[in-house]
C-alpha cells in the first residue's frame, strides 16, 4: 500500500513487487489522479481516496456505479471523495440501471443462490452452482458464496459486496463486486435507504460533474 504525505490517500490494488515500482508521485487532487491515469482509466486497479471528504460522508452522500467504465464513485459536497474499480454483471446476468435504495445490510453474508456444491466427502462437484437449478447429491451440501459487506439493492439478489475485481471486466451474476477496504468504507457510511445510482453514462463520473441533488 502506498501512503502519500498530506491528506489524500492513493492506493494501488494490483499486487506487485515493491522494489520494481518507479518513483512515486503525489496526486493532491482528484484532477491530478485523473490526469495521471488519463491513458489507462478506467482499466486500472488504482483507487483514489480523499480521507478528509470520506470522513465527512453521510448516508445521503451520492454513490455512483458506472457500468461502461466499471468504476464506482462517492461524492461529498459535490466533490469526489473516492473512485474505485468494480466488477459488475457479465453477459446474461447484467447489472440493472437505475437508482436503488439499499434494502438490507449485513457485514457477514453468504449467498443463498450462488456458490458451490460439494459431495458427501466435501469434494466440490459443481464449482459455480445456482441453488435454484443445480442438484445437491445425497449427503452433499450447497455452500453459498461469501459476500461480506453485503448491501442489497434489489429483491432478486443484486447488491454491493466485497468480491474479486478485475479492472474493466464484468465478472459477477449481477452484483457490484468491490475491493474489500472500499466495501468496508462504504458499508460504514451508508444505511438502509441510502441510494445507489447505477448508470452506463461515463459523463456521470468524470471530473467536473456535480451529482444531482435528488437523483
Amino acid at each position: 500500500m502506498r501512503i502519500y504525505p498530506g491528506k489524500k490517500l492513493f492506493i494501488p490494488l494490483v499486487l506487485t513487487v515493491l522494489s520494481s515500482c518507479s518513483e512515486l508521485t503525489t496526486p493532491q487532487t482528484y484532477s491530478d489522479f485523473m490526469q495521471e491515469h488519463r491513458d489507462d482509466y478506467p482499466t486500472t486497479m488504482e483507487v483514489y481516496l480523499n480521507r478528509d471528504l470520506v470522513n465527512m460522508a453521510t448516508p445521503q452522500s451520492p454513490v455512483f456505479i458506472c457500468l461502461k467504465q466499471q468504476r464506482g464513485r462517492l461524492y461529498v459536497d459535490g466533490q469526489v471523495a473516492a473512485d474505485w474499480p468494480v466488477s459488475t454483471g457479465k453477459a446474461g446476468h447484467e447489472t440493472p440501471i437505475g437508482t436503488f435504495p439499499i434494502l438490507e445490510k449485513k457485514k457477514v453474508y453468504f449467498s443463498s443462490t450462488w456458490g458451490t456444491i460439494v459431495d458427501e466427502n466435501d469434494i466440490c462437484v459443481i464449482p459455480s452452482a445456482d441453488s435454484r437449478v443445480d442438484k445437491v447429491p445425497p449427503g452433499g451440501a450447497f455452500l453459498g458464496a461469501k459476500m461480506d459487506n453485503w448491501q442489497r439493492l434489489t429483491y432478486d439478489g443484486v447488491g454491493i459486496h466485497t468480491g474479486k475485481v478485475r479492472a474493466g471486466q464484468e465478472l459477477s451474476h449481477g452484483c457490484i463486486r468491490t475491493p474489500g477496504f472500499v466495501a468496508d468504507t462504504l458499508f460504514d457510511i451508508t444505511e438502509v435507504g441510502s441510494q445507489v445510482i447505477i448508470t452506463d453514462s461515463p459523463e456521470e463520473i468524470w471530473p467536473g460533474n456535480t451529482p444531482p441533488a435528488k437523483p
